[in-house]
């Protein structure tokens, strides 16, 4: 999506020159859409359509998505899920061995966001789970259980832990 002049793209931040005229490489930040207009310069929207890489190939012939194979997709981000839990998890795990090797009990609080990080978890997995029954039978099923994960993982619920008892606020 660059800036042109006639058949010449114009980069931002490059200086350039037309007609004798020298203009510094801030000038196209700068300048207004009349400014360029009046010499010439167009904006060229791209042509590329894009799309979310972890979730599709790209687009066919007629346009259209092409999902990731749906299991291992669903695989993937349960995995996922699980890694970020137990990441969450580890440094409050010598809580755990301390108390036992004293034969005290875990401090209430840290015993309960213990247990709300694991059964956030197993609802995040349950909801990756559950886009599997999207779609039906269609030649195309892979894509709407592909987009419905696709909402889950990229939305703000997926990625929403409860904070540690040291940093909740």
């Amino acid at each position: 999506m660059p800036y042109k002049l006639g058949d010449r793209t114009l980069p931002l931040d490059v200086a350039w020159e037309h007609n004798s005229v020298q203009y510094p490489a801030n000038w196209l930040r700068l300048s207004t859409e009349e400014d360029r207009t009046s010499i010439g310069i167009t904006w060229e929207a791209s042509s590329v359509q894009s799309w979310d890489q972890k979730f599709y190939w790209g687009y066919d012939a007629d346009g259209n998505l092409i999902p990731k194979v749906y299991t291992e997709l669903s695989t993937l981000w349960i995995n996922q899920t699980k890694s970020t839990a137990n990441a969450l998890l580890a440094p409050s795990d010598w809580r755990v061995i301390k108390a036992k090797e004293r034969g005290t009990t875990l401090n209430a609080e840290w015993k309960t966001w213990r247990q709300t990080i694991r059964t956030e978890c197993g609802t995040k997995v349950a909801a990756i789970e559950a886009t599997a029954s999207i779609g039906d039978l269609a030649p195309h099923v892979d894509i709407a259980r592909v987009q419905a994960l696709a909402e889950y993982v990229t939305g703000s619920d997926y990625y929403a832990w409860t904070s540690d008892p040291d940093t909740a606020s």
